[in-house]
């Protein structure tokens, strides 16, 4: 157990470390993580570039029609409040609370998820922060007990969301699972992978003394 939350929050950290790289000045890229942190808030974490979520603003607001970064940044939570759901078990809505933006090349939206229940039998996850972006697509990663391992895409081939059940311990919908997915998305999850265990590796040899 032990083990496994070191080695999620080694990935969690590779993951940010190289979304850094990609999706700074890709606007058509991002990544959303679903994370419980060790005092049990449960926190959704939203990575783009910061052009994507310009355009998205200016999009929906046209040119000019913030002054400062707050009144931007503003303007990110009311979209994301407009375009996000999550729905578990069918019927159970969560809320997202304290919403906050941090602004930069890779610019982040994070939020603490709330109302999430301890049996996880059906997920409704959509987001559409960035669908007025042509050929967008974003990643979607649960890192959470009872929820799915696998990678989803969101993407204008599936809406933007994901809808699937838990049957026999498996996680099935054909029509949105991986809908979307893009194989370059493919390199960049694995490339954090591949750090964060040659980092953990390097860093274990160190630390280890000699019999």
């Amino acid at each position: 157990m032990h083990f496994k939350k070191a080695f999620i929050k080694l990935f969690v950290f590779s993951l940010i470390l190289v979304s850094k790289i990609t999706f700074a000045h890709q606007p058509d890229l991002s990544n959303i993580i679903i994370s419980k942190t060790d005092n049990g808030q449960v926190i959704l974490q939203i990575n783009s570039s910061l052009t994507a979520f310009q355009q998205e603003v200016n999009f929906i607001h046209g040119e000019g029609a913030y002054k400062t970064p707050e009144e931007f940044q503003e303007m990110v939570i009311n979209h994301f409040r407009n375009s996000f759901s999550f729905i578990v078990n069918g019927n159970d809505t969560l809320q997202v609370k304290n919403p906050q933006v941090f602004l930069g090349h890779e610019t982040k939206l994070i939020a603490e998820i709330i109302g999430l229940p301890e049996d996880i039998s059906a997920i409704n996850f959509k987001a559409e922060l960035f669908k007025d972006i042509h050929n967008n697509q974003s990643i979607v990663i649960f890192l959470l007990d009872g929820f799915p391992t696998e990678k989803y895409g969101l993407a204008d081939d599936n809406s933007h969301q994901i809808n699937i059940k838990l049957e026999e311990g498996y996680w099935h919908d054909s029509k949105t699972e991986n809908a979307g997915f893009n194989l370059k998305y493919l390199l960049y999850l694995l490339i954090p992978l591949v750090a964060g265990l040659l980092f953990y590796f390097i860093k274990n040899r160190k630390t280890t003394k000699p019999l």
